[in-house]
């Protein structure tokens, strides 16, 4: 047979290398490597592998899955290659996280950015995944799965090292970070380093780590990775086997031709040396086809999988199928309930929930399927076969495979515009209903932010990336009991009177108002069955419910909760970058929003007005609009305004038990309504959900519950008694008519006001004292004040103090997301809610500058997403004229992008509103909702007396000489109004009317 002849060239550069071997395949048993051995682990190392079943494992650089199709295309691939494990390099996928696709799973990591660069994943058959122990992000260039396997467990890591354009600096942050992460397996354990090195090893072999059959001449990044082989004692195994050279080389030249063959072997996968004998195969499959420069690199090896038993709580049943099929499950459920409520008379509390739970999962739920999520619905299988067809042209006919590539092109795009004009039809019926709970969440999923941080790394004390989930749990544990840890007293049993029965029409309205589709507590029994419950059914639960109220004894798993991290920053490192939220029983949070119902009133009378956090009808607006208006006002008199921003430490995690129940006691709430929040926060204990593990269970002893809907009324009024204790002695702040207003609170968002810094000095210091009474700290690196005044020359230099620690002086804060600069000027706000919208408008850049949806939608969309995100805080704006231009140049901006009209083009504003067939709006709708809610408040004076007090007020001072300046409310005159004698004007001019 004759020689094959092969330019090898990385990336067109280096010295080119002829290469010519015979054309027949020659497998590794039929040559003598040297001194190895195929006997049982001895002195020569290697451990012979036998009775094990054969698996493939590939690795491949398919340049960008972020294009459309190109994951179904590799996923088809997969499966006709009967790959198993399939390693992903240049994945370009943002975050990092796992998708569940039909028949795979997909691990994946990235750059947390839109650019879409670097970025590995590794996917794996939905049997493998069984395995799966951990999955560990460590960079965009390296991800590492280890899989529970026999007769050792298995770690693979996927890499993409820097190509030749970066430096050398980047290439040994590439491999510290791979090495660091080496050290932490385990001797014992079968380790699999591959990916795309972007380096060539040659051909010449080197010690035990290369065989004699690589490619090429060896090149100074293939002199690094050949160092860290020899550091790990890893061996490159697609060296060797002797095979055609279309079986070895992994990359082709975009300068390729048949002419001029210019291909090389740049792509490894490497085994450590003792168990190199389970590979029986390495070659490439050039007949694989994804569009990309890059070949299929596989091996055979032997390999026997374990099945993880499987968590209960990673099912999710599918609620949504659960409400269609109701006419059909509540006979079922109905006929049990009557059975259940027989059977049940005599048993305990915890043996009527257990067999109430095992009635439900019996008959219902094994019967519903769980839920799946579906990526790229819009794939069909007339574009599959299509791919199929194209393949068997990939190296027949180069002109054939161009024109099918482009008709699957067409076909992708046509495919997804029919798609999402469904998609599009369920957006426009929740807009047409106000849901924008849904309105929000489908936009999102259309343009493909959904997609979540789902990894928990975690960093030790010396920085380093913890990656063995043994650890982790630990770590979490220690962090959990640490925080929740507290002395308290020992609960004392006491006998309750007062309180009235639960009704059947309190359940139903606090089932009606629950959230579907919410993640399930221990018990794994979603909201949507208590949906389909009929009078028999509901009759249960109500005597369940009345027997835990008249007894206080309630059933021990509904005492259990698991907490879930979720990334609070982009690189978590430690515990307290995460946010921890609580999964619970669903007919437990049933139960509570009928206690919540009972308390709110009582605690809802005890709350005073300058508390707008988590409470009906009140909000940021209402805060935003108090603050700027106060501050405002007091500005334009010529008066000082000293503010300072109260951050506290982790302000709902440290409310003192024993203080809540006395507050509680103390407003006179119900003595049954008290013991059930009392052996609800005495007897809690919850445990911390790691990568499918959960930890130890830790005893709750402080801090209100997560995820329980008690807990912000619970929080309000644990605050309101810490600032009415603290200043009710106090008269000092800023004075407007007859009120005098200190403090402006959003749930522990907290700030003082006073006029000098004596005055706000002393506010802090009563605070934090009474503070430390009730548990609470305040954070000193994140409590901040500012100075507001017209001359700054004549305000004091003295610092404000916690603690003994100065606190930071600061000129700007996000209060509440709303930018404040001591200058008040209205400008610098609008500016940057201009680029956060302008932000929010390139994240749906993909649809509202596509071809996919309607013109009509995409304004819908600009409206609904990006318009609301502008407009936010507007209620406290002040409109000038420079204002209002600048906001409709962002406007016009929109829309000019959506037409695809270039900034070079000279075509006018009227011509681009006519092309939509729309007018301006975001000016109007401003102005007409800033109107709305003047007439809102003044309406209701008594409900939102700060507001309406900020307004009607006088404030005490003279102001400098010159026009008035505008700020963004409408001063009352003597307590009187008409908005409709003001409306013309208001809208005319597009500011405030004058004091």
């Amino acid at each position: 047979m004759p020689s094959i002849s092969y330019n090898c060239d990385m990336e067109g550069k280096g010295k080119t290398t002829i290469l010519s071997f015979p054309g027949r395949s020659k497998m590794a048993s039929e040559f003598n490597y040297g001194p190895e051995s195929r006997r049982p682990l001895n002195g020569a190392g290697v451990l012979r592998i036998s009775q094990s079943a054969k698996i493939k494992i590939g690795t491949w650089n398919v340049t960008s899955m972020y294009q459309q199709g190109k994951m179904e295309n590799t996923l088809q691939e997969m499966t006709r290659t009967n790959t198993s494990i399939l390693g992903i390099s240049e994945m370009r996928w943002s975050g990092s996280g796992k998708q569940i696709e039909e028949n795979h799973i997909i691990y994946y990591a990235g750059e947390n950015s839109r650019q879409h660069k670097n970025g590995v994943g590794i996917i794996l058959t939905k049997e493998i995944d069984r395995s799966v122990k951990t999955f560990t992000p460590i960079s965009d260039r390296i991800i590492l799965i280890q899989i529970e396997a026999k007769p050792v467990n298995l770690n693979i890591f996927q890499i993409y090292a820097p190509t030749t354009q970066h430096t050398e600096e980047e290439i040994e942050d590439f491999y510290r970070d791979l090495e660091y992460a080496m050290k932490k397996m385990k001797s014992h354990d079968m380790t699999i380093v591959m990916g795309d090195l972007n380096a060539k090893v040659g051909e010449e072999k080197y010690e035990n780590i290369t065989g004699y059959f690589g490619l090429g001449r060896r090149n100074d990044r293939g002199t690094r990775f050949l160092e860290f082989c020899e550091e790990h004692k890893l061996c490159i195994m697609n060296t060797f086997f002797k095979l055609p050279k279309r079986r070895l080389y992994t990359w082709i030249s975009p300068a390729d031709s048949p002419q001029h063959p210019i291909r090389n072997q740049i792509d490894y996968i490497t085994i450590n040396q003792r168990y190199k004998n389970a590979i029986t195969s390495v070659k490439t499959l050039p007949g694989a086809d994804v569009p990309s420069n890059h070949v299929l690199l596989v091996c055979e090896m032997k390999l026997k999988f374990k099945k993880l038993k499987e968590s209960k709580m990673n099912k999710k049943i599918c609620g949504e199928k659960i409400i269609q099929m109701k006419e059909e499950l509540q006979p079922i459920l109905e006929g049990k309930c009557v059975e259940y409520h027989s059977e049940s008379k005599d048993l305990s509390i915890d043996e009527k929930w257990n067999n109430f739970k095992e009635m439900i999962h019996e008959n219902l739920l094994k019967n519903i399927s769980k839920s799946v999520i579906k990526n790229k619905p819009w794939i069909t299988d007339e574009i599959l076969k299509l791919m199929d067809t194209r393949r068997s042209f990939k190296h027949q006919n180069q002109q054939k495979y161009k024109e099918i590539n482009k008709e699957i092109k067409e076909l992708i795009r046509k495919a997804k515009q029919d798609w999402l004009e469904g998609e599009c039809k369920e957006v426009e019926e929740f807009e047409r209903k106000h849901d924008s709970f849904n309105l929000y969440k489908k936009i999102k999923e259309l343009s493909g932010l959904t997609k979540k941080n789902s990894n928990n790394n975690l960093m030790d004390n010396d920085g380093h990336l913890i990656i063995d989930t043994d650890e982790k749990m630990e770590v979490w544990r220690q962090y959990i009991e640490e925080l929740f840890d507290d002395d308290r007293p020992n609960l004392m049993e006491t006998d309750a009177q007062s309180g009235p029965e639960i009704t059947i029409e309190e359940i139903k309205n606090a089932i009606k108002t629950s959230k579907n589709r919410k993640s399930t507590g221990p018990d794994n029994i979603p909201t949507e069955v208590f949906k389909v419950f009929g009078e028999n059914g509901l009759f249960v639960i109500k005597e369940l419910f009345n027997e835990i109220y008249d007894t206080g004894k309630m059933p021990i798993e509904w005492l259990k909760s698991v907490f879930v991290a979720i990334p609070k920053k982009t690189y978590p490192k430690t515990c307290k970058d995460y946010r921890t939220i609580s999964l619970m029983c669903h007919l437990l949070k049933v139960f509570l929003k009928i206690i919540q119902q009972r308390t709110y009133v009582k605690i809802e009378q005890n709350i005073s007005d300058n508390q707008f956090g988590f409470r009906m009808g009140l909000g940021t607006r209402e805060a935003l609009f108090s603050i700027q208006t106060l501050i405002q006002k007091h500005r334009d008199n010529n008066n000082d305004a000293y503010i300072c921003f109260i951050d506290f430490e982790k302000a709902f995690d440290r409310i003192k038990h024993d203080k809540m129940i006395d507050i509680l006691e103390d407003i006179g709430l119900n003595e049954k309504d008290i013991r059930i929040i009392k052996n609800l926060y005495w007897n809690q204990s919850a445990c911390v959900r790691i990568e499918g593990n959960v930890t130890e269970s830790v005893n709750i002893k402080r801090g209100t519950r997560q995820g329980c809907v008690l807990s912000p009324q619970f929080f309000n009024i644990y605050s309101e008694y810490i600032f009415k204790e603290a200043l009710h002695s106090i008269n000092s702040g800023i004075k407007v008519g007859d009120v005098t207003i200190n403090n402006i609170r959003y749930a522990d968002d907290t700030v003082l006001l006073a006029n000098t810094m004596e005055e706000l000095q002393n506010l802090l210091n009563e605070v934090t004292e009474v503070c430390d009474k009730y548990g609470l700290r305040l954070n000193t690196a994140k409590t901040k004040f500012m100075i507001v005044s017209k001359n700054k020359s004549r305000c004091t230099t003295t610092p404000l103090k916690a603690y003994g620690v100065n606190l930071e002086k600061t000129s700007s804060i996000n209060y509440l997301g709303s930018f404040i600069h001591e200058d008040w000027d209205p400008q610098r706000e609008i500016k940057i809610r201009i680029e956060k919208a302008r932000s929010a408008f390139l994240k749906f850049k993909n649809l509202l500058c596509g071809h996919e949806i309607k013109l009509q939608l995409k304004i819908r969309m600009l409206r609904c997403y990006v318009f609301s995100v502008l407009l936010y805080g507007v209620e406290s704006w002040t409109l000038t004229d420079t204002i209002l231009k600048k906001i409709e140049a962002f406007e016009m901006w929109t829309y000019r992008r959506i037409l695809k009209i270039k900034w070079t083009d000279k075509i006018t504003n009227e011509e681009v509103l006519r092309r939509l067939n729309k007018e301006r709006e975001i000016i109007f709708t401003i102005k007409k909702r800033k109107l709305e809610f003047f007439g809102h408040i003044m309406r209701n004076p008594i409900k939102y007396k700060v507001p309406v007090s900020i307004i009607r007020g006088d404030v005490n001072g003279r102001r400098t000489q010159g026009r008035p300046e505008l700020y963004g409310c409408t001063i009352l005159h003597n307590g009187s109004i008409d908005l409709l004698n003001h409306f013309t004007k208001l809208l005319g001019t597009g500011v405030s009317l004058p004091t």
